[in-house]
Formats: C-alpha cells, sequence, structure tokens
C-alpha cells in the first residue's frame, strides 16, 4: 500500500480555511488516472445523495398510526386512512435512507466502493512501533510531535514546524 493526500476544493478555492485534506492507502499498482476515476466517482456519488436528499425535503414523518385530522373526509374508511398511513411511511422511509447515505464522508464511500484497493489512513497496523518513555519531566517542554490527519507533510513554510 502507499499512502496518498486529496486536497478538497470548492469554487477552485482550497476548502476549508487552510484547506482541507484526505489521507488514504491505495494499492501499489493502482495509477494516477485510476485513482483520480475513483475520487470523482466518489465526489459525484456523495453530491448525488446530497441533491436527492434536498430534492425530497421536506417530507413529514408520517406519525405513529393513521389518524384522522380536522380536513379528513368523512367518507374516507378506516382501511384507507391505514393505506395512506402506510404510504407516508414508506416515501419517510425513502427520505431518510437517501439523507443517511448522504450523511457518509466522503473517505467512507470512497473506500466502501474501491473493492478493498483503498483503506483508511488509520487502517494498516504500523509496520514499527516503539514507546518513548520520557520520564518524569513535569513542567519541561516537549514538543511531542503529535501527528494530525492535517499536518503530514508539514508545510516547511509554516513557523510551527521550525
Amino acid at each position: 500500500m502507499k499512502l496518498v493526500r486529496i486536497d478538497h476544493f470548492r469554487c477552485d478555492q482550497p476548502a476549508g480555511k487552510w484547506g482541507l485534506s484526505t489521507y488514504v492507502w491505495v494499492a501499489d499498482d493502482m495509477t494516477q488516472e485510476e485513482f483520480s476515476a475513483r475520487c470523482d466517482a466518489a465526489r459525484d456519488r456523495l453530491l448525488a445523495y446530497e441533491h436527492g436528499a434536498k430534492e425530497r425535503a421536506p417530507i413529514s414523518p408520517p406519525g405513529y398510526g393513521a389518524t384522522i385530522q380536522p380536513n379528513t373526509p368523512d367518507t374516507l374508511t378506516v382501511g384507507e386512512l391505514k393505506k395512506q398511513y402506510e404510504e407516508a411511511a414508506r416515501l419517510y422511509k425513502e427520505y431518510q435512507d437517501t439523507v443517511q447515505r448522504g450523511r457518509q464522508s466522503f473517505s467512507q464511500i470512497l473506500v466502501n466502493e474501491s473493492n478493498g484497493r483503498i483503506q483508511y489512513l488509520w487502517k494498516p497496523e504500523p509496520a514499527l512501533k516503539h514507546d518513548v518513555d520520557w520520564g518524569h519531566n513535569h513542567g519541561t517542554q516537549i514538543d511531542y510531535s503529535e501527528t494530525v490527519n492535517g499536518d503530514y507533510p508539514p508545510d516547511e513554510d509554516d513557523e510551527t514546524y521550525l
């Protein structure tokens, strides 16, 4: 596996205040073209989910069962009320499913649809591991160089890393 970075842009500018990146592992034999196509497909899928949810909204929850409202015609039977409720419940369930799919992250869609060729950054176990014991150095300022998602690789122009 090899580590890759995806930089996100909106309106031809870096997304977020300073830019956002996603790191994932990809198969060693994955080409730039395949990776780009998978990223574009994941983006399109996520946007389709989100747009689909917006197109169907607002759909009100149907409640707990068939109910008689002030505007319900007197000619409706109990069976017809139940059918109306079942249809409303079905439409609401479909809407909820669409919303749930749209709440997946970009990396979830990218990984889930890659047939195992892309993995989350944190999934593979490190090849080597070591615990560094700093002892009882209370009050000593130590920069542990904690790695967070947004700082790999560090920007050499950022004074934080100098």
